[in-house]
């Protein structure tokens, strides 16, 4: 996994559920101890579930809330991160448009061995995106939370439909966004 999402965690988890003290915690009871992530390296994908997980039960909140929420979280955090990436005039649907084609190319082409989601975005309609999520983490929850995250970024009103998880034995996740 790449390291910016595990800084985007530890920002999650301080700013929004108590603080340092709280990320810290969060790393003692995952059994990581103290740890620094450098957002351009490559961490194990176990140990983000591993944090996910302990922050869940530490938290009393079921895993895919937790995940949705810091994807809610990460989805303007991104927009930030990969602006050179991202056109001024671009909101919700365009980023989504463009995710795979621009920034995860990026981070494939200037390290191999990162495996991004796999996105796909089809706009049947100007106000309708059909998208669709494919990764071996299965982490669609994080996907759903980061279109809510550039919906309310952008101030638009979407709503999200998922209508195939791979949760469900799909072999990707479908969503359907409708921009009103």
């Amino acid at each position: 996994m790449y390291g910016v999402i595990f800084d985007f965690l530890r920002s999650y988890v301080i700013e929004r559920h108590g603080g340092r003290d709280t990320w810290e915690t969060l790393l003692n009871e995952a059994g990581i101890g103290y740890k620094v992530y450098f957002p351009v390296a490559q961490y194990p994908d176990e140990e983000i579930v591993t944090l996910a997980t302990t922050a869940a039960r530490m938290l009393k909140t079921p895993l895919p809330a937790v995940l949705e929420d810091f994807g809610h979280y990460a989805g303007p955090q991104l927009i930030t991160y990969y602006d050179m990436f991202v056109r001024p005039e671009w909101r919700t649907f365009e980023v989504l448009e463009n995710a795979s084609a621009r920034i995860h190319d990026a981070i494939h082409r200037y390290n191999p061995k990162r495996l991004p989601p796999k996105l796909v975005a089809e706009r049947p309609e100007p106000n309708r995106l059909n998208l669709t999520y494919e990764s071996e983490r299965k982490l669609c929850m994080v996907a759903k939370g980061i279109i809510r995250g550039l919906k309310d970024h952008f101030g638009e009103t979407v709503s999200i439909k998922e209508t195939q998880c791979m949760h469900s034995g799909a072999d990707c996740c479908r969503f359907e966004l409708v921009r009103t």
